[in-house]
């Protein structure tokens, strides 16, 4: 862990960073028990485009083609549905029906008084999810926080994909040295923005690579107070 660290602009991971993973899958149980096959095929599709993204002739570069891959997977997977199926699935239940359900789900403790404090310090704040984040982020009373709120989906990758946090900084408009990011994934957050040359700070478990490591968001906003410092 470094003494200080400066940057100009913190960007946010969102699912099981900024609320509670556990929330969400409380929330969706009914949706499970109904498609139990199809809720299960999704994430190991999405695992399974992790690993195909590694190969440099990965074809996907938006989010139309990346969502066109994800529905052949899902019925290959399947087995037993047409790729139109598959997708009409994919995006009711994941694109549409679950941001819905934020409607009653609150953010950790201490998170919005974290963003006020880095705000009003002068840090530049973005958010960068891997699944659209703006509906979730409203619902959570978050997005006024976030000035830029990018989908990785966008770039036809998903994280830790460097076409993702290449795309972060070009949003920010500065070098990849002069961003933290904040996640809570050892591998898609931590990984991927340490190797993009970011600072990297994770929420849960031990991680070597991360620049500092906090259970609760009102650790974060401590150490953001006497550890980051505003490059001008």
């Amino acid at each position: 862990m470094v003494d200080v660290m400066r940057v100009r602009a913190i960007a946010f991971d969102v699912d099981g960073t900024l609320y509670p993973a556990s929330s969400l899958n409380l929330r969706c149980v009914d949706l499970f028990f109904a498609h139990p096959r199809f809720v299960t095929a999704f994430s190991s599709v999405r695992r399974q485009l992790r690993a195909l993204q590694r190969d440099a002739r990965f074809a996907p570069h938006d989010s139309e083609s990346l969502h066109q891959l994800q529905a052949a997977l899902l019925a290959e997977r399947l087995g037993t549905t047409t790729e139109e199926r598959a997708r009409d699935l994919m995006e009711r239940i994941f694109y549409q029906e679950i941001p819905r359900r934020f409607a009653t789900i609150s953010p950790y403790p201490g998170v919005a008084a974290a963003l006020s404090s880095l705000r009003a310090r002068g840090f530049s704040l973005a958010a960068l999810s891997d699944l659209p984040p703006e509906e979730k982020l409203r619902a959570l009373g978050l997005s006024g926080f976030f000035p830029r709120i990018l989908c990785a989906e966008d770039t036809g990758a998903l994280k830790p994909h460097p076409r993702v946090f290449e795309a972060l900084t070009n949003a920010l408009g500065i070098a990849p040295e002069e961003i933290l990011y904040v996640g809570n994934n050892v591998n898609y957050d931590i990984g991927g923005s340490k190797a993009a040359g970011m600072g990297a700070a994770l929420r849960g478990r031990n991680a070597p690579a991360a620049d500092f490591r906090f259970a609760r968001w009102d650790d974060f906003a401590a150490w953001a107070r006497d550890r980051l410092e505003l490059t001008e």
